[in-house]
């Protein structure tokens, strides 16, 4: 995709590998080719853009600070890993 010109944002927190080493390294690949990393709070934010869109404001705010929602997505990958 980067070399089509779209800009890729990996969230960091939200994807994982087979193993730490190999997240690692595919997140570096992405790196050095020009993708700029991002957390899964960053994209909830881009998202919700603005305070004034005042009818997704709640909703952002559950999730955001919402303590289940970073484990969530790891426990989702530690699965896939386990198969």
């Amino acid at each position: 995709m980067l070399r089509e010109g779209y800009e890729v944002y990996p969230v960091v927190d939200a994807v994982g590998g087979t193993s730490v080493e190999a997240h690692r390294a595919g997140l570096e690949r992405i790196f050095q080719a020009g993708g700029h990393p991002t957390s899964w709070a960053q994209l909830m934010c881009e998202l919700q853009r603005d305070w004034n869109r005042e009818e997704t404001v709640k909703a952002f705010i559950d999730i955001l600070f919402d303590p289940r929602v970073p484990f969530l997505a790891a426990e989702r990958s530690a699965k896939t890993v386990q198969k």
